[in-house]
């Protein structure tokens, strides 16, 4: 499971869990694994947006991806996931980060 070890990761992962759709993204991800195209129908949303949307939130550690099936064209697909992760925020926690970002700064 992902641990969140700054504030400048905390920032990063809260930016990409705050617009909507990235949000029902991982929860339709958490769901079941499904390549860009089969999720770009179930949001009713363009394959261009949501293949944006989900290239961030995996650049951000939140979604993975692997290879494999082969769809009716014989070509092989990326089926993404959710990524294993919990967000705890306590005010002890961000004092800690923000000693640490202090000291490292």
């Amino acid at each position: 499971m992902r641990e969140i070890r700054s504030l400048k990761e905390l920032e990063v992962i809260m930016k990409a869990l705050s617009n909507p759709v990235r949000m029902t993204i991982v929860g339709s991800l958490a769901r079941e694994p499904k390549h860009i195209y089969a999720l770009a129908k179930e949001l009713r949303l363009s394959y261009p947006l949501v293949h944006l949307y989900v290239e961030s939130l995996e650049k951000v550690g939140l979604v993975e991806s692997t290879t494999g099936g082969v769809a009716p064209d014989q070509r092989e697909r990326k089926y993404y996931r959710a990524a294993s992760f919990r967000i705890e925020l306590t005010p002890e926690r961000l004092k800690e980060m923000y000693q640490e970002a202090k000291q490292d700064g």
